[in-house]
């Protein structure tokens, strides 16, 4: 499945798309999640960036997106149902969103809340009653974005830490049901 949308840059007349990573990008997406992690508050150790890098690792397991223009990677998160290895903070019935990452240049063109409109769909697809991610509690720009897109503190599930004891911030959006399905 696949959401597309209109580049919401004014006078941008180019399609964005964000799809499933293939295979044959994986290693383009980890560097891309390594370049918008080092650019943030937290820039990645040597473990950490390795982790960032396995792509193929996370998609075994769970759905690594991907927003893309003209074949340009652009950004990326991945989404991992609730119990399943990749998933820390989301319950049985949620959808936990993680690694989000922008590439430097499309920054500030909504790539990132276009991510997480698509989390979203594929939340409600999914049947999932929450989508849940996680930053750093110093990461302000990213939870400046997770406000404006509608999600909340989750400050009962803040009691784990990231790595290298990295204090997190847990949000957590509902996620209204598909059209026709039971609620």
């Amino acid at each position: 499945m696949t959401t597309t949308a209109q580049d919401p840059v004014p006078g941008g007349a180019t399609t964005l798309t964000v799809r499933s990573a293939r295979p044959d990008e994986f290693d383009a997406v980890g560097e891309l999640t390594v370049a918008g992690f080092s650019a943030g508050p937290y820039p990645p150790d040597a473990e950490r960036a390795a982790l960032l890098r396995d792509v193929a690792g996370r998609a075994r397991t769970a759905d690594v997106r991907v927003a893309v223009e003209g074949g340009e990677l652009l950004g990326t998160a991945t989404l991992a149902p609730g119990g399943t290895e990749h998933a820390r903070f989301a319950g049985p019935d949620e959808l936990e969103l993680r690694l989000l990452a922008v590439s430097l240049a499309a920054r500030r063109r909504g790539i990132g809340a276009l991510l997480l409109e698509d989390a979203a769909a594929r939340a409600r697809e999914g049947g999932h009653t929450r989508l849940v991610l996680d930053t750093g509690a110093r990461n302000e720009t990213a939870q400046r974005l997770y406000h404006r897109a509608g999600f909340t503190r989750l400050t009962a599930r803040e009691d784990r830490l990231g790595h290298g004891g990295l204090r997190l911030a847990v949000f957590g959006r509902d996620v209204d049901p598909a059209p026709g399905s039971p609620s």
